[in-house]
């Protein structure tokens, strides 16, 4: 069994019924000299699986399960991630890493279910979003929200420059010019003829990116998407782009040079108001909601409505631990007093439901949560 890296959320991996299921997460240094230190404290983690696989597993499942987490440990690109943390899920038939741009704490469980709160959280909260650099040269993809930022890794197959794109469809010249950066128009004294050719293969190059983008990038993701390009790249997609997560604001400049942390900054400057805007609808959605009888935080009852299909959205607290399992018969809770991570968590437990039946899922950190339990929800009926 080999591994993946899985670049959206969810992945198929999350529908997997076989048990048992191993959820490990763990922070990793954007420092390459310190890959070293990452890789040993990741065979600790490995060893501390096998140990407890060794009652919830079979033999063949524990094997399978551990030689590929030992594939991963030995797969020395995946440590030049630069990263700042994991997530990697794993069961007996298949094995997905996501890089993370937030750091988790440490965590391993072995059980019934995948442990996916610190994972909707990176990929799935009110404040993502994915930023679009672009020029002549080619494209990036970068995500990112109010805590972390990191680089989309381009796909093995994939296209990065404008070669890539327009194959041998492009003229001699504005190949030429993309290979050396260049951010202005050309003079052609008079040749227009071969100008309005170029011009031609910049509007054909723009509209593959965009494309490009959209059924790669945006609609796996669902994430608005800022725009950071010269002007003129902007003029283009305000008029033509097909790509309904592109935001009006950009940054419109040459991102040349531009650092990431500068590139971060210029788009959370975008992003911010929208994610204020977000959660205060959130919250006035669930207040309203319960004003009509329509919502609750009594975990016991949330649970019940959550088998039942019946929750529209839940709110939960991005690290809040409630010991315990949801019988999916009947919704009941089965609580424990052991902090052990291994045995369970209610609200991971209630997110899976909730997913499963269609509802929405918004993981806060704790000074925005509307209530103290730990889950605030919304109920359809």
């Amino acid at each position: 069994m080999q591994y993946q890296i899985a670049r959206t959320y969810p992945h198929e991996i999350f529908n997997e019924e076989s048990v048992p299921k191993v959820t490990i997460y763990f922070p990793t240094h954007r420092d390459p000299t310190k890959n070293e230190e990452d890789r040993i404290r990741f065979g600790n983690l490995i060893r501390s699986a096998e140990k407890r696989l060794e009652d919830a597993a079979t033999k063949e499942q524990k094997t399978s399960i551990t030689k590929t987490l030992s594939t991963m440990k030995d797969d020395r690109t995946l440590w030049n991630a630069r990263a700042k943390g994991m997530g990697v899920f794993a069961c007996e038939k298949s094995c997905v890493v996501y890089i993370l741009q937030n750091p988790p704490r440490e965590l391993l469980t072995v059980g019934e279910r995948f442990h996916t709160k610190p994972l909707i959280r990176d990929f799935q909260g009110l404040d993502e979003y994915q930023v679009l650099t672009l020029d002549r040269r080619g494209f990036t993809v970068y995500e990112g929200n109010r805590t972390g930022f990191r680089k989309i890794p381009h796909g093995e197959n994939e296209p990065k420059t404008v070669a890539d794109f327009l194959g041998d469809e492009h003229t001699e010249d504005y190949l030429s010019m993309s290979s050396h950066g260049s951010t202005s128009t050309p003079m052609y004294h008079g040749q227009k003829s071969r100008k309005d050719e170029i011009d031609k293969d910049t509007e054909r190059y723009l509209k593959l990116i965009d494309k490009h983008v959209l059924e790669h990038y945006s609609k796996p993701s669902e994430k608005p998407l800022i725009l950071f390009a010269l002007p003129e790249f902007h003029g283009f997609f305000k008029k033509q782009s097909k790509n309904p997560y592109l935001l009006k604001e950009g940054i419109r400049r040459s991102p040349a040079g531009v650092k990431e942390d500068e590139l971060k900054e210029h788009a959370w400057q975008i992003i911010e108001p929208r994610y204020e805007a977000s959660i205060v609808r959130l919250l006035k959605r669930y207040e309203n909601a319960k004003q009509k009888g329509l919502a609750s935080d009594d975990v016991e009852a949330v649970a019940k409505a959550a088998v039942q299909g019946r929750i529209e959205a839940a709110i939960v607290e991005a690290y809040r631990r409630i010991p315990g399992r949801i019988q999916e018969d009947k919704g009941l809770i089965s609580y424990s007093e052991n902090e052990d991570d291994s045995f369970g968590d209610v609200l991971d437990d209630l997110i899976d439901i909730v997913k499963k039946s269609g509802g929405e899922v918004v993981v806060l950190p704790k000074e925005r949560m509307p209530v103290d339990a730990g889950v605030a929800a919304i109920y359809r009926y």
